[in-house]
Parts: C-alpha cells; sequence; structure tokens
C-alpha cells in the first residue's frame, strides 16, 4: 500500500476512536489530561479507541478524502508515523530508571517502559516506528515550549499543576515518592533537626518544590519541609548528581529526591542514609506531550490504552519489580 495513502487510512481510525470517546460524554484526550489535574492524568474510553485501532483493517477506514477532513496528519502522531521515529526524551544519568550503557543503549524502568510502549504503538497501527532518544536538561522538559526537539517525555515526570499548564498528560504509569537523605556518619535523625540546614536537589524537580513550598500536588500527605534559606538549597542537573557529589566528598546535610533512587543509591554502596519515616509526598508520573506544539489528541489516544493495558496485563508491575524492586505502578491507598 502506498505509504501516505496508509498513515491516512490508520488517522482514520484513530478519528473514529477520539470520536467514540467525545460522544460517549469524555473530553477530548488533551483537554481531559489538563483537566484531570492534580488528581490524575487523562481518562478516556481506552476498550473503545483500543479494540478500533487494533483490529480495523485498511479496507474498513474511511476514504482518504474523508479522512484528511477529520484528522491532521500534521498532529502530533502524524508526523511521528510519517517520520518513522519517535524522539523520546530521557536521562542518562538517572539509575534505576534510565542510564546509558557504554554501547550506547538504554536501561531502567523508564527506558523499559518507553520500549514497551512503542512495540505495542507499533503492534496497534502497523507501523515500524523507532526510538530516538533525546538528552534535553530537565529545566528544559518541564518548562513546556519544546520547540520540536523531542516529541515526548517518558521520563519520570511527576504530575502537578504548573506542569500541566505547559504539557499534556497521559494516564499515570506509577507513582513516586520522595524522600530525604543525609550523609551515611551524620547524627541527623529526622526532618526537625534539618530547619537551616543545607540541602541538595535535582533542578525543577518536585522536591525542589517541596523545599521551597511551592508543590502543588494533590497528596492530602504532603509532609511539611523543613525551613530554609533558599541559599542553602543547591539545585543540580538531576537528583543522582547529589548522590554522586556526596559521594565525591561535597558537603551537604541532606539530599531531598525520589525514594526509589535514594534506596537504590544506598544499595550501590553510596556514603548516605534515608531517614526513617512516610514518604515525604506521593505523587502520579506520567508521559507527557508538549501543549505548544502540534495537536497531541491522537496521541493520547493511542498512549492512554496502551498505559492501561500495561497496568491490566501486569507489565508496569513486572518492569518495576525488575529495576525498582518492587511495585509501585498502583496508587498507594
Amino acid at each position: 500500500m502506498n505509504r501516505s495513502i496508509r498513515l491516512t487510512a490508520i488517522l482514520a481510525v484513530l478519528a473514529l476512536a477520539i470520536g467514540a470517546c467525545s460522544t460517549s460524554g469524555g473530553a477530548s484526550p488533551s483537554a481531559a489530561a489538563s483537566a484531570a489535574v492534580p488528581s490524575t492524568a487523562a481518562s478516556q474510553a481506552p476498550s473503545e479507541a483500543a479494540s478500533e485501532v487494533a483490529s480495523a483493517a485498511p479496507s474498513e477506514a474511511a476514504s482518504p478524502s474523508s479522512a484528511a477532513a477529520s484528522v491532521d496528519p500534521e498532529s502530533l502522531l502524524g508526523t511521528v508515523m510519517a517520520s518513522g521515529k519517535i524522539r523520546i526524551s530521557t536521562d542518562p544519568n538517572y539509575k534505576p530508571f534510565s542510564f546509558l550503557n557504554p554501547d550506547g543503549t538504554y536501561e531502567g524502568f523508564d527506558s523499559a517502559t518507553a520500549e514497551e510502549t512503542v512495540k505495542r504503538l507499533n503492534a496497534k497501527l502497523g507501523t515500524n516506528i523507532a526510538i530516538d532518544w533525546q538528552t534535553p536538561g530537565w529545566d528544559l522538559i518541564t518548562a513546556g515550549s519544546w520547540g520540536g526537539r523531542w516529541d515526548v517525555s517518558i521520563g519520570s515526570m511527576s504530575v502537578t499543576v504548573g506542569r500541566a499548564k505547559v504539557v499534556d498528560f497521559a494516564e499515570p504509569y506509577y507513582y513516586d515518592s520522595g524522600a530525604v537523605a543525609v550523609p551515611k556518619d551524620s547524627p541527623i535523625k529526622s526532618l526537625a533537626e534539618l530547619a537551616g540546614k543545607t540541602f541538595c536537589v535535582g533542578t525543577a524537580t518536585t522536591y525542589e518544590q517541596w523545599l521551597k513550598g511551592t508543590l502543588e500536588i494533590v497528596d492530602p500527605n504532603i509532609l511539611p519541609a523543613p525551613v530554609t534559606p533558599e541559599d542553602n538549597i543547591t539545585a543540580l542537573p538531576t537528583d543522582n548528581e547529589c548522590i554522586q557529589a556526596v559521594a565525591a566528598g561535597r558537603k551537604f546535610d541532606a539530599i531531598v529526591a525520589n525514594a526509589n533512587g535514594l534506596a537504590d543509591a544506598v544499595k550501590s554502596g553510596a556514603p548516605i542514609r534515608v531517614l526513617d519515616g512516610p514518604p515525604i509526598f506521593t505523587v502520579s508520573v506520567a508521559f507527557a506531550l508538549d501543549k505548544s506544539g502540534p495537536d497531541t489528541a491522537s496521541m493520547l489516544a493511542v498512549l492512554n490504552p496502551i498505559v492501561q493495558e500495561m497496568h491490566a496485563d501486569g507489565a508496569l508491575s513486572a518492569l518495576s519489580t525488575k529495576w525498582l524492586g518492587k511495585d509501585v505502578s498502583q496508587k498507594p491507598s
């Protein structure tokens, strides 16, 4: 089949899926993603969208002319399908979520989730889209206005009110908890003892927002941050660089970071100790797409059912257990 006709036919099927979702009383995927924040990300009818996309044959699709009128081939999904690649932003130094091997391959929970997602996307659409990894700074990813430099973030982006103003979130694929660690030989044993102390955090992270009192999420159990001057907060490009800095001898009283990342660092021999107690907060984590770029509705209409399927068939649970040592795919009770 001619490639352009095939692309138009598949987009027509996606148009039917999107229409089924909207006429059943739900918002468009893009609108739903923003409206659901901060409780969850986008919500739609995955059984309708997934079954129509997966089972419809090209001969059943609408004519090329009606398809062009229904779905913009310049939408995000249309441009990805036309290029044959999907540019996914990731972090090459965020073990155990994503890390770059010497042979140029990526591993980790986020990397494996991205690969499984694209595998299923290809199965649904009958395409052979390849991953093109991109490694922009975290502050650039969370700021939105990507300028077409990458297509989607599958890199542990927590769903917050502020971020939902600049990106569209898919449904959550896991739930993140924040924690505080201190140097292994530190006498500090509680958050209360950290008032006025020095901290290291990843820049533009929810952990930095927590310290500065600007974090906006729905978790009713957010613990109050120790009161400390802003000058006492050092923000490095990633959470892991804080751990690496302490290991290299740099002096901080505490690190605020992802609980799973800190636990992995301790297991790997980092000279830190995680403070006992409940998480400082828990938050939904989701794929993100740039609001200022090509329309995201048809892409979300494919991604949301895939995320739901990976929850339902245990794929996310298995990947989480493999890379993080526990299942973080289920929403905390």
